[in-house]
């Protein structure tokens, strides 16, 4: 379905069930900001759209499954298939210069879920004494902390932009001092261990000795190989030669026993009957006849196989020893390595040659770590500066001690008792009251948050409100807590609310009632909006496979 919401005030209203979450959260969902709570019977495949306005330049955000891209008009600036860049390709979008550092200790640009933090009040996350309103807050170290900080302005916002380079130039200073203290330890060792001898290098006697070097390795090689193939192949002949035997014998000894059973029988005169196929013979002569003849042939057999296997045993071991010969050859090329040239071997002179050589090229690696690391410390100099320059211009005090007196008066307009310490309190730290109070308490949290963020009236966000009525509110409160929030929130800000029933106190500019024939796409929208968001789809699916597709290419009802 598609949605438009006034710049102002909107009511999205109607039953249970007919899709008043599913809006709200798809919104996040387009970028990439995933609110707690699952949506029943939703597509999470579906494509996700959001028209919005950045400095009066409109943009589209759009979401499907994990491919994310951003327009600037029909001009795609950007495409990811990871949380990753897609951060980065957002922050530019819409100004978010906040940046985080993530678990694995690199500092990033925030996530989409930061930048809507404060401004969503979601009824699966945002009633409880946590900040639970997305899923992905945890990537980054206190992020909500310093997303508050950030937009309640405790320090400029260019001061967390700074504290980022700051951070990251420390993470390049102490790699690469890490890098230095390797490069002592090395040269100190060469110059410890290398003797230097009065040799010089001829080349020609060293290109010599590699290409001794290169045939012996590649003839050493291919033994290798032929004699592993023949020791595998004997090895499992062998192997089975005595499977073979120990079969044979005990056909053998079977048969041993049966042509006994059949000389007891012509004792007796009388047929018997074999134990093993239940087959009636007589105890004539040649029945015992054909009993030894069976016999002789297992034997002969037998014997053939040991024969065999001594055969196999003996190449085998003849293979072993042409393993033992090869161990000879390393030998060889270990010869070939320290031949000697006069009293001097190959390794003196390498010694002689590359002492002085590799001191050199340590030494001058080490200046360049060096430079790098001076170079560092000036940049966080410079910054440390230009942090002492903001902290002059601005008390980080101010913007807290007026969040604390804009929750004051927050919890007065929504008749709730102040939280104990409301003097100090912080700025993440959530309230949490027993019963129906929780609800009015938390709106007057939010509510105070947003006065704080609030210039001239305007929030960078739009407000969010999904569902308000927890904590038992009962029906006059509720129509006194919904009044409130239309009273209190910043008079130009962007506010969308969602609720079970009309509410005449909440002046909406556009009022939505939702019933359940709406929850489905019709044809004539499906048809109005599928050729551009499917050429959207493509183009950012052809951007990041590095592919150029046309803007007015034509695409077909049926693309995946």
């Amino acid at each position: 379905m598609t949605q438009t919401f006034h710049p102002r005030r909107t009511l999205l209203w109607g039953e249970n069930g007919v899709g008043k979450s599913t809006i709200l959260k798809s919104l996040y969902r387009a970028f990439d900001a995933e609110p707690q709570g699952e949506l029943r019977d939703w597509d999470y495949e579906a494509i996700v759209a959001v028209d919005f306005t950045v400095d009066g330049q409109p943009f589209t955000a759009l979401r499907r499954g994990d491919l994310r891209a951003m327009y600037r008009g029909q001009e795609l600036i950007g495409a990811a298939a990871s949380s990753a860049d897609w951060n980065r390709i957002f922050a530019q979008t819409v100004g978010f210069k906040l940046q985080l550092l993530d678990r694995g200790g690199t500092f990033r640009p925030a996530a989409p879920s930061n930048y809507f933090l404060p401004f969503f009040v979601n009824q699966d996350g945002s009633f409880g004494g946590a900040w639970e309103t997305f899923k992905s807050l945890k990537q980054f170290d206190k992020s909500v902390d310093y997303t508050l900080d950030y937009f309640v302005q405790v320090h400029p916002t260019d001061y967390f932009e700074l504290k980022a380079k700051a951070q990251l130039e420390k993470v390049k200073a102490a790699e690469l001092k890490v890098e230095l203290a390797t490069l002592e330890r090395t040269r100190a060792r060469l110059r410890r261990n290398l003797r230097k001898t009065p040799v010089k290098l001829h080349a020609k006697y060293f290109q010599l000795e590699i290409q001794q070097l290169t045939d012996l390795s590649v003839d050493l090689v291919k033994k290798q190989d032929a004699l592993r193939k023949s020791i595998v192949q004997e090895q499992e002949l062998a192997f089975a030669l005595k499977e073979q035997i120990r079969l044979s014998a005990a056909a053998l000894k079977e048969h041993s026993a049966d042509f006994k059973f059949a000389g007891e029988a012509a004792v007796m005169e009388k047929p018997f009957v074999c134990p093993t196929c239940h087959a009636e013979h007589d105890a004539s002569f040649h029945t015992l006849l054909g009993l030894a003849e069976d016999a002789r042939q297992l034997l002969s057999l037998k014997t053939t196989l040991e024969d065999d296997l001594d055969g196999v045993e003996e190449r085998l071991a003849r293979h072993l020893r042409l393993a033992t010969d090869l161990k000879q050859k390393y030998a060889d090329v270990e010869q070939v390595l320290t031949v000697k040239r006069g009293r001097f071997t190959f390794d003196d002179f390498i010694k002689s040659y590359s002492a002085a050589e590799a001191d050199s090229q340590l030494a001058a690696e080490q200046r360049v770590v060096e430079v790098e690391i001076e170079t560092i410390a000036r940049t966080i100099l410079s910054i440390k500066v230009d942090l002492a320059a903001l902290a002059a211009e601005h008390d980080p005090k101010a913007p807290v001690a007026a969040f604390r007196e804009h929750f004051t008066q927050a919890c007065v307009k929504l008749d709730v008792k102040a939280p104990d310490g409301i003097d100090t309190w912080r700025l993440a730290k959530r309230p949490v009251e027993s019963g129906s109070r929780n609800a009015r308490a938390l709106i007057a949290y939010y509510s105070a948050l947003w006065s704080s963020v609030a210039r001239d009236g305007y929030l960078p966000v739009p407000v969010v409100i999904d569902s308000p009525n927890q904590g038992a509110q009962d029906r006059p409160h509720l129509k006194q807590m919904l009044a409130n929030i239309a009273a209190m929130a910043p008079r130009n800000a962007q506010v969308i609310l969602a609720h079970e029933e009309r509410p005449d106190v909440f002046d909406a500019d556009l009022v939505v009632h939702l019933t359940a024939k709406e929850r489905v796409l019709t044809e004539e929208a499906f048809i109005e909006l599928h050729p551009e968001l499917f050429s959207y789809v493509q183009r950012a699916r052809s951007s990041l496979a590095g592919m150029v597709v046309q803007a007015d290419e034509d695409f077909s009802d049926d693309e995946g």
